[in-house]
């Protein structure tokens, strides 16, 4: 049963002419009258008497009539709501991502959004890369913008942005002192402070950072970079940073350092495999572009290339 044909047979059954119906959806007539006769025998009842006169609705097909209004209405209801997301005017993304990409890079992107198209609505999870993968792959996210160590069969990535490692620290330090990169082994005697498990930036930090640096010395450990801060302002430790999650700290006055050789922590831009983004994402995912490319520094380094992006579905 097609939209054509319900509006065939509404239109038939409230002029009672096919002449008069054929004239206002602007069809031949024999073209109306397939669209009836396919219905009828797509439903296996007839639907209309028709005399040389008039036609009118059989028993069947006063029945029918209330129905077919009903599901016209409903189609073209959700046919609109379908163009609407079509035209960015309507839609809901969910995105779960780092607390530095989501005060950085999504909050100035969603402002934009908001502007452009306030019909959009956007719900941020703020999460680890455990808790961001485990949204992604549940359905629960539309994309994520995370660390990933390993390639993801069930997930489409590219990297996004990529940040140095860095050493935070109380303002005023002795770490601070002097000029360049700091050397890693400066930190060697410092109380080291620690994320979670679930953290992206651990995991790489124990990958590649040097072996002492390992989580069993952390003095403290937090499940969130917030928490870090805190810790950090108390003069309680220091901690092994990327720079774009040490950058709430900076603007709060803490100190930061890059540290050599350097070390990076790539982020990337994750969606489900053969999940197309919604034109609604899609908005959203440009506008991160250009908060991204506004934040790179001799620390922050953008990454997204628009071919990758165009064949992910990001057009």
């Amino acid at each position: 049963m097609t939209l054509r044909q319900l509006r065939a047979f509404l239109t038939v059954a409230r002029e009672r002419s096919f002449t008069r119906a054929a004239a206002q959806l602007h069809v031949t007539q024999s073209a109306l009258t397939v669209s009836i006769k396919s219905l009828e025998a797509e439903l296996g009842l007839k639907l209309l008497d028709r005399s040389t006169r008039s036609v009118t609705p059989t028993l069947h097909g006063e029945r029918f009539l209330t129905l077919a209004e009903r599901m016209l209405e409903e189609m073209e209801q959700a046919l609109d709501d379908l163009q609407a997301h079509a035209r960015r005017e309507r839609g809901l993304v969910v995105v779960a991502a780092t607390a530095s990409l989501v005060s950085h890079a999504l909050a100035p992107a969603l402002g934009v959004l908001n502007r452009r198209h306030p019909g959009i609505l956007v719900r941020i999870l703020e999460a680890n890369t455990g808790e961001a993968t485990r949204r992604l792959l549940s359905g629960e996210a539309d994309i994520i913008l995370t660390t990933l160590l390993e390639p993801d069969p069930a997930m489409d990535a590219v990297p996004l942005l990529r940040d140095r490692f860095g050493v935070a620290c109380a303002p005023g330090h002795k770490l601070l002192a002097g000029a360049g990169p700091l050397d890693w082994s400066a930190l060697r005697d410092q109380p080291l402070l620690s994320l979670g498990s679930e953290s992206g930036i651990r995991a790489l930090l124990e990958r590649q950072a040097p072996s002492w640096l390992a989580h069993p010395r952390a003095r403290h450990e937090v499940s969130s970079v917030g928490g870090l801060r805190s810790l950090i302002r108390q003069g309680i430790g220091v901690a092994a940073l990327p720079a774009l999650a040490a950058l709430p700290m900076r603007e709060d006055g803490l100190g930061f350092r890059p540290l050599a050789p350097a070390v990076y922590r790539t982020v990337y831009l994750a969606r489900r495999q053969g999940r197309s983004p919604t034109p609604a994402t899609s908005a959203l995912v440009a506008l991160l572009l250009d908060q991204v490319a506004l934040l790179a520094d001799e620390t922050i380094e953008a990454l997204a290339v628009p071919e990758e992006l165009r064949r992910m579905g990001f057009g």
